[in-house]
């Protein structure tokens, strides 16, 4: 929040202070100007109002937790067992099954959202929150279609002040922040290529199996409310456990597959170390196009312009699920076992992998290096650093919004793209839309919404 405006003179508030004088009470704190808002947030806590409760959401609770300035104002899912689970643990929030009831109708009763819900609802929920001016953390990928980058690129210039975070909490662990250190500062040289791999799409506990038809329709259990959960897709899908609570990432219309899901773990650290610019192009390679599910072992060249900074003229990034290595031989180095959720740069003088938890392994002249300098970094925490900004502190953030979505804007290239395997699609980023094939454009950029739930303007 931009705590240098001028302050107006009027005396000290708080947030308390202010909904009990009943002043602009239906607008809430979002109708106040910046500069007020930050004088309230010091004065009071950051109350949080969260958009999905189970799974990866007890995650952001247990990262904010002991934060003295953190409260939590509601909460909400559509699973009626995760809000019973969360009034005990929280008695003093309100809940809710649809989050639009809590912004039509409790807007000033909560400074700041996390939403923590499956891919295809971010950017809905994302621009609802920007437009009724409250910060928010956003899981990753921040987004699910590439016309949503735009749409979020735009929310953000019309609300500047806001305090944006995605969800890559990885990119806070010392080890990564060490590699993004080395590589700006050119230690090993100038960058040539990246490789970088994740898993494999395989039935477990996040997945089913890649290019799965959607299964039989079970019974909607009755705790769970299937309309919302289906919230903006148009299509009936059928209910089934291979879709909720988890394993919605297997599938086109509310998941990215692996490539989607670990991308803005993995590629942030390009971004971070060489403030890359939108994609030129990417060709995907996969043994046949994904369908209704995913497909896997998929193989993506990522080109983006290159020259200055960089070794040659074009920066090329090799993105693969499946644990699809590069040749480690090829590259003149020795052989190592690695598994799965890696990043390599290649440099002039050397060679960085880094694995998805901040372990790092330096090359230079095709051997391991054991004594390699290691930059100093400050510790950071990537949830309570968050908070501290929403309420008018100035801490580093690793990914707010103005970086999150340019680093998903890759990943998304990468598994839309595997609907036209061995095309080569070429990105025309200054408006969002292949330059080269118009079946792409009309196929694989956008999708309708269903009426009530699509992404709204932010003016």
């Amino acid at each position: 929040m931009n705590t240098k405006q001028p302050v107006p003179s009027f005396s000290p508030i708080t947030r308390r202070s202010f909904l009990r004088t009943g002043a602009i009470v239906s607008a809430g704190l979002a109708s106040l100007p910046l500069s007020a808002r930050a004088q309230v947030n010091k004065n009071s806590k950051l109350r949080i109002f969260q958009i999905g409760v189970g799974g990866i959401g007890s995650l952001q609770r247990s990262g904010l937790k002991g934060h003295p300035m953190v409260e939590w104002a509601g909460f909400c899912d559509v699973d009626r067992r995760e809000i019973d689970q969360i009034k005990k643990d929280h008695p003093n929030a309100w809940t809710c099954s649809d989050y639009r009831e809590a912004f039509a109708n409790r807007a000033g009763d909560f400074d700041a959202v996390i939403v923590d819900i499956p891919d295809f609802h971010h950017a809905p929920a994302i621009l609802t929150a920007l437009k009724h001016n409250k910060h928010i953390y956003g899981q990753k990928p921040l987004v699910h279609q590439l016309s949503e980058l735009r749409m979020i690129r735009d929310g953000l210039r019309a609300r500047p002040g806001l305090v944006t975070q995605m969800g890559n909490q990885r990119a806070c662990n010392r080890g990564r922040m060490v590699s993004v250190e080395m590589l700006r500062s050119n230690q090993l040289g100038r960058p040539i290529e990246a490789y970088v791999w994740t898993g494999g799409i395989s039935r477990g506990h996040y997945f089913a199996d890649a290019w799965s038809a959607y299964p039989a329709a079970q019974s909607v259990p009755e705790y769970l409310n299937w309309d919302l959960w289906r919230g903006p897709l148009e299509s009936e899908i059928p209910y089934s456990a291979d879709l909720a609570p988890r394993r919605w990432r297997t599938f086109w219309e509310t998941g990215g597959g692996q490539l989607a899901d670990w991308g803005c773990h993995l590629l942030d650290l390009l971004y971070f170390a060489y403030d890359l610019p939108s994609p030129e192009a990417v060709l995907t390679h996969s043994p046949r196009p994904s369908n209704t599910g995913h497909a896997a072992h998929n193989q993506s060249t990522i080109t983006y312009p290159g020259g200055g900074k960089f070794a040659r003229d074009k920066f090329i990034v090799h993105y693969n699920d499946d644990a699809l290595l590069p040749s480690f031989a090829a590259l003149g180095l020795p052989p190592v076992k690695v598994g799965a959720n890696h990043t390599m740069v290649v440099c002039e003088e050397g060679t960085l992998l880094l694995q998805a938890d901040g372990a790092i392994t330096v090359f230079r002249k095709g051997k391991e290096m054991e004594d390699e300098p290691q930059p100093k970094v400050a510790p950071r925490n990537h949830w309570k650093d968050w908070a501290d900004n929403c309420l008018g502190d100035k801490k580093p953030l690793w990914t707010p919004f103005d970086i999150g979505w340019r680093i998903t804007e890759p990943a998304l290239l990468a598994v839309k793209a595997t609907r036209f395997p061995g095309e080569e699609l070429r990105w025309d980023a200054a408006n969002f839309r292949f330059s080269n094939h118009e079946k792409a454009n009309q196929e694989i950029l956008s999708r309708n919404y269903r009426k009530g739930f699509a992404p709204p303007a932010v003016a």
